[in-house]
């Protein structure tokens, strides 16, 4: 990855546009994510047609498609925001303008199946983009406070790199790391291996997460990426605090973490609450971060400019 250019900070009274790029999207979900966005101070803006269908998506590819090419280039907008995940993210990504959406770039939020379209902006085009609420999913929990608090000083430019960032991780091998945080949800990850939008993780602080994943698939997921050769130039590995399947548990978890560490020498750290499990404590990708010998992550750089 080359030169980086950061969005400007998000301000109360900023425009967030916000898209369906997956899933469909539950109107009572979206009313109550919407309320919350504009009770932090924040005005949301939602995409024409965000609420069509079309089987397990939110309207066809071009539907979707034109809802992402409008937010990254909506002029009132400061942030674009995922109303949700599901799947169909990856489908649009050949659909999109990117040199457009480039030229003045927003920042981008959200988490699950948008990791596809942050993994690209962050290592692939130099932009930095935020892990992290969408307005139809956790911002329409009653927990969702602590996340959106979390995301609005992140994405003001407000975070200190002498300030931990969310909780302690728990060490499972190796010591602290320094790297650019990167990643994601796994699956989603992984399945853009091998397609021109394959993220690009050398140097790497890499975050992985997912749900509802047992742990014999998460190690395949893993191991697909240790075979592949394109994590052997990463920093570490941060994994958030999954949900393990019934019949497993966390501890199980871990190992597969801890073996993939081992595989690759580089320190693994459990438990970032951040993604599907959680408080989803908003995560800058594509801006260096370093944990430190007892598990406290600080963000050596802001995702946005100034």
């Amino acid at each position: 990855m080359g030169k980086t250019t950061k969005p400007l900070p998000l301000r109360k009274g900023d425009v967030i546009a916000i898209f369906a790029p997956g899933g469909p999207v539950d109107p009572k979900k979206l009313s109550r994510g919407i309320a919350r966005i504009a009770s932090a101070g924040f005005v949301p803006e939602v995409a024409d047609g965000l609420l069509e269908t079309d089987g397990y998506l939110a309207g066809t590819d071009a539907h979707r498609a034109a809802q992402a090419s409008w937010a990254f280039s909506l002029p009132e907008a400061r942030a674009v925001m995922a109303a949700r995940g599901g799947y169909g993210t990856t489908r649009i990504l050949p659909l999109i303008d990117w040199k457009k959406a480039a030229r003045r770039p927003r920042l981008v939020v959200g988490y699950s199946d948008v990791t596809a379209i942050l993994a690209w902006l962050s290592t692939r085009l130099g932009i930095p983009a935020i892990h992290g609420p969408m307005a139809a999913a956790d911002l329409a929990a009653r927990s969702s406070r602590e996340a959106l608090s979390a995301f609005a000083r992140l994405a003001g430019g407000e975070v200190s790199p002498k300030e931990p960032w969310g909780t302690r991780c728990e060490r499972l091998r190796g010591g602290a790391a320094d790297g650019v945080l990167s990643g994601g949800c796994l699956s989603v990850l992984t399945s853009l291996l091998g397609t021109p939008y394959e993220p690009d993780f050398r140097g790497a602080l890499l975050f992985i997460e997912d749900v509802g994943e047992p742990c014999y698939r998460v190690d395949r997921m893993l191991n697909q990426w240790v075979q592949s050769g394109r994590l052997r130039r990463i920093a570490g590995i941060l994994a958030g605090k999954m949900a393990p399947v019934d019949g497993e548990t966390e501890d199980d978890l871990r190992k597969v973490f801890a073996a993939t560490g081992h595989r690759l020498s580089v320190p693994v750290w459990y438990g970032f609450p951040a993604g599907h499990s959680g408080p989803n404590h908003a995560l800058p990708f594509g801006v260096r971060a370093r944990i430190d010998a007892r598990g406290n992550l600080r963000l050596l750089e802001s995702p946005v400019a100034g």
